[in-house]
């Protein structure tokens, strides 16, 4: 039997009970993918990280607060949303450990939009006062957030496209946020109807693959959603960090 690569999961962070989470769907999506879930304890030590990052096998960027405009050289504006500088500061510290490292490195929502501030990109901190586009759907749809709310298409001969097999995807959308000015290195993998950036890779990295949507909510009943799951942690096994891996 393959042994199960360890996937370290950034959680959310709670400012006030000065405590960290993470949502059972993540963890579930890569259990069920092959991999074993490990939370990663927010502690500001950049020993403390390194250590951490030596042992585990790929990084899973989750959803949730807003990135801090500070870190794009922007003003924070009123339509910002809640945003936490602890959560930013270790999120930093453990991306550029892990890419020190190589190791496969995949991001959902929030996780998407820090890939991209990353490497130098920036963030409509509002999408609808600030890409002001004529849509049919929301990026910030209601219950039940399982269900699709738009569909995205796939890059011509994009790495997205050759893993599912499909030139376009129904995805669902909780975000208010998305990418403005992409970041450098990346590469567009997917776009919504309205134009907005909705997933991207990296160019010069073994693994670096991240979607604005959230595909642990629909891999259960969509095999797409799931493949992207187990093309990440099956890049994790064995230090096998192809992204073209058949």
């Amino acid at each position: 039997m393959t042994k199960r690569p360890l996937i370290g999961i950034v959680p959310l962070w709670d400012d006030k009970k000065q405590s960290s989470w993470v949502k059972r769907t993540y963890i579930e999506a890569i259990y069920d993918a092959g991999g074993i879930p490990i939370i990663l304890p927010i502690f500001q030590s950049e020993q403390f990280i390194e250590e951490l990052v030596a042992r585990i096998d790929g990084l899973f960027l989750t959803g949730g607060d807003d990135i801090h405009p500070s870190l794009y050289e922007e003003v924070k504006e009123e339509e910002c949303g809640h945003t936490s500088k602890v959560l930013d500061d270790f999120e930093w510290c453990v991306l550029t450990k892990t890419i020190e490292k190589r190791k496969p490195i995949f991001g959902v929502c929030r996780g998407f939009q820090f890939i991209n501030v990353y490497f130098n990109g920036s963030l409509f901190q509002d999408i609808e006062s600030q890409y002001m586009k004529e849509r049919s759907f929301s990026h910030r749809q209601l219950p039940p957030y399982d269900e699709p709310a738009h569909e995205v298409y796939l890059s011509e001969n994009g790495v997205l496209q050759h893993w599912l097999g499909v030139q376009q995807l129904a995805v669902n959308s909780r975000h208010h946020q998305g990418i403005k000015r992409l970041g450098e290195g990346l590469i567009v993998e997917a776009l919504a109807p309205d134009g907005l950036i909705e997933a991207v890779r990296h160019q010069d990295y073994p693994f670096l693959v991240a979607v604005q949507w959230h595909p642990e909510l629909r891999y259960k009943r969509d095999q797409a959603e799931r493949l992207l799951f187990e093309r990440f942690v099956f890049s994790c096994q064995e230090n096998d960090f192809s992204l073209k891996g058949e």
